[in-house]
């Protein structure tokens, strides 16, 4: 799949709209009124990757810190000979409906700011993305997204580079499921299709992402993902790419819950590397499913509901609306 310079440049900071670590579960009623069950919220608060490549390993550990239910920074800390090392942070500020970060490095016992000549924001508005911002002075660019909905559901994203719309996407649905996006690019003007993203579902669930591009006026197989489900929670994907008119096996990822119903883990592995994120959690309600930090913002999506059966739906089905991983899967 192709890395895109709106997806690595102009979003590279953020991980928002859809990314459900905002779980809820179900415990048991404790606030007399008999009714036997109550629902608690929780938040991501730590979460550890580590990567194997031969004998190499790599650990790192990602600290989220909240303020009421607002992430105010994230902290990056890497493992030096077994100890665990601050190395940069970010830090969140909010001006009225716009979310501002700030990068820091850490010089010996003190956090140092970033001269990255640039800012970076994004503007929440009833709970969803309507627009972000990037601006390098350094490289003179100004990047510019916008995010158009019909009601709950994201039909279009369009983005600028300064002012000049460089690229577009838009979603259609189908009986409520997300079904296509189409993938614009913009050259002197004249808009010309890309990239196909299609979905099928069988009982409800999605079970297939066709990617597609778009060549000599018709659609060509490039890549597919096939997910598997225990329940109602996505266990493993299948990930294939299309090469001499075959479909050809590329890897896995598997995905674990804890007792809570809550993502525990992503694992991954090919040929002589493995790579596994640990999430923990604590009570409380926060928004890092709209602001996450510095992983890219199409890196994860909300196919790993995170929902016991019991636990009222209150965040988006992932089955229905996967615009945050496929794009970089």
């Amino acid at each position: 799949m192709k890395t895109k310079q709106f997806i690595t440049g102009i979003l590279s900071f953020l991980t928002i709209y859809c990314f459900t670590l905002a779980f809820t579960g179900c415990s048991s009623d404790d606030d007399g009124d008999g009714d036997g069950q109550t629902t608690v919220a929780y938040r991501v608060t730590e979460i550890i990757s580590t990567e194997t490549s031969g004998s190499d390993v790599y650990e790192d550990k990602e600290l989220y810190n909240y303020i009421d239910e607002r992430l105010i920074e994230v902290i990056d800390l890497d493992k030096e000979n077994g100890i665990w090392e601050e190395d940069r942070k970010t830090v969140y500020d909010y001006e009225g409906d716009w979310v501002y970060s700030r990068r820091y490095n850490k010089d010996g016992d003190n956090w140092v700011e970033q001269n990255l000549e640039s800012s970076q924001g994004i503007k929440i508005v009833n709970g969803k993305v309507v627009e972000t911002k990037y601006s390098n002075t350094f490289m003179n660019y100004v990047y510019k997204t916008i995010f158009t909905y019909n009601g709950d559901d994201l039909v279009r994203i369009e983005s600028f580079r300064n002012d000049e719309l460089d690229e577009k996407y838009v979603l259609t649905y189908n009986g409520g499921n997300l079904q296509d996006v189409i993938e614009y690019e913009y050259n002197d003007d004249i808009e010309e299709m890309y990239y196909k993203h299609a979905f099928s579902y069988s009982g409800g669930k999605l079970s297939e992402k066709l990617g597609l591009y778009f060549e000599n006026g018709v659609w060509v197989n490039n890549d597919k993902d096939v997910y598997l489900y225990s329940g109602n929670k996505v266990i493993q994907i299948d990930d294939y790419d299309y090469d001499n008119d075959s479909w050809e096996f590329d890897d896995s990822e598997f995905f674990s819950y804890n007792s809570l119903g809550l993502l525990e883990s992503i694992s991954e592995s090919g040929d002589g590397w493995t790579e596994e994120e640990i999430y923990t959690y604590e009570a409380g309600i926060g928004n890092y499913k709209l602001i996450q930090g510095d992983d890219g913002w199409y890196y994860y999506n909300n196919y790993p509901t995170a929902q016991r059966e019991a636990a009222p739906n209150t965040i988006p089905d992932a089955r229905k609306f996967n615009i945050n991983r496929f794009l970089m899967h």
